[in-house]
Order: structure tokens, then C-alpha cells, then sequence
């Protein structure tokens, strides 16, 4: 069901849900038919929607953040409810930059090919924050994507010239959030 004209969103801000709010977006297009793919950028790979969204016939690419020692916290994840940080979770390496370029030209081909209805890419602004991609390569992606392609673009700190570039944009604000109080993510709920 290809539709006449596509906008682009973005959900930016602070506050916890823009990645819901995309997921939501998403699960609504695939029930009236659209086609849709669902990006991930710099996730690391623990977050529980992938799976249902697949379920929904949806095309999900994540391209996580790499860390040697990623099984190994998944595991105690499990396990026992909790995960080390590490300073290789957090660190970009090459192997980081080389999964962002991969899934950067992997949206581009998805939002301008005309074959999706609706492309997300969650954490966008977190790659562009990082440097692994430039503002102008995402200003260019949003000029060349499909007009009847619709897209969304997640993430901390959108520029002013990609806001501007969107014909949505919702700030997502914290007014208080557990982790303030040194509550970690807590599965099912935030990830």
C-alpha cells in the first residue's frame, strides 16, 4: 500500500521514549499493510522490541554497538539481572564505524528505493553525535528519499538543519527519570 506522500519525523530530546514512540509508529504501519523496515544504530542489542517487530513482518537491521565482552554481559544480564559496564560498551571503535557506514547505506537504499512505505532509523543522532556519520549525510539521505516514503529519525541532540528538514518534530523531555536515583534499565520496560 504505497502512499502519495511521505514525512519525516523526528523524535528527539532527553527524555525516555523515542524508541517507543518509533516502535509504536512502526507496528501501526505494518497493521494497515505498510511496508516497513526498522534501523538500529549503536544499540547494544539487548532491547526487546527487534523480535516482536519482526513478528510483524517487519524488515529490522541493528547494527549494535560492538563490544568483545557483549555474550558475556548478556549472559549475566540473565542471569542475574544485572551487567558490568565496561569501558568497551561505551568506546567506538573500527568495528563500531564499520557496522554504522554498512547500516547508513543500507537506509539510504531503504528510503529512496520506493519498496518501503516507512524507514526508522533509531539512534541516528547518537551516530552523528559519535561522527561516525555527518549531519550533511543525513540532510542528503532525507532530499533522496522515496516521496512516498515515510521516516523516522530517533535520538539525542537532532541539529536545528535536520529539524528543520522534518515536517515533525517532538521534543521528549525528562521531568524525572529512576535512573536519577540509581536505578538501572530494567528489562521489558526500558529495553
Amino acid at each position: 500500500m504505497q502512499r502519495k506522500e511521505g514525512l519525516v519525523h523526528v523524535l528527539t530530546g532527553d527524555g525516555n521514549g523515542k524508541t517507543t514512540s518509533a516502535v509504536g509508529i512502526a507496528a501501526r504501519a505494518a497493521g494497515r499493510g505498510l511496508r516497513v523496515a526498522f534501523m538500529q544504530f549503536l544499540k547494544g542489542g539487548l532491547s526487546g522490541e527487534l523480535s516482536s517487530l519482526q513478528k510483524l513482518g517487519i524488515t529490522v537491521v541493528s547494527k549494535t554497538k560492538h563490544c568483545p565482552n557483549h555474550q558475556k554481559h548478556e549472559r549475566m544480564l540473565s542471569e542475574k539481572g544485572f551487567v558490568i559496564f565496561c569501558k568497551d560498551c561505551f568506546a567506538i571503535n573500527e568495528k563500531d564505524r564499520q557496522l554504522v557506514a554498512e547500516a547508513f547505506a543500507q537506509a539510504g537504499e531503504f528510503s529512496s528505493s520506493g519498496k518501503y512505505d516507512l524507514v526508522v532509523l533509531d539512534e541516528i543522532f547518537w551516530a552523528i553525535l559519535e561522527k561516525l556519520i555527518s549531519e550533511e549525510q543525513l540532510l542528503a539521505l532525507i532530499s533522496k528519499k522515496h516521496p512516498s516514503c515515510e521516516l523516522i529519525l530517533t535520538g539525542r541532540g537532532a541539529t536545528k538543519p535536520i529539524e528543520e528538514a522534518a515536517d515533525y518534530v517532538t521534543y521528549v523531555g525528562k521531568v524525572r527519570h529512576p535512573f536519577d536515583n540509581g536505578v538501572l534499565s530494567r528489562a521489558g520496560v526500558d529495553y
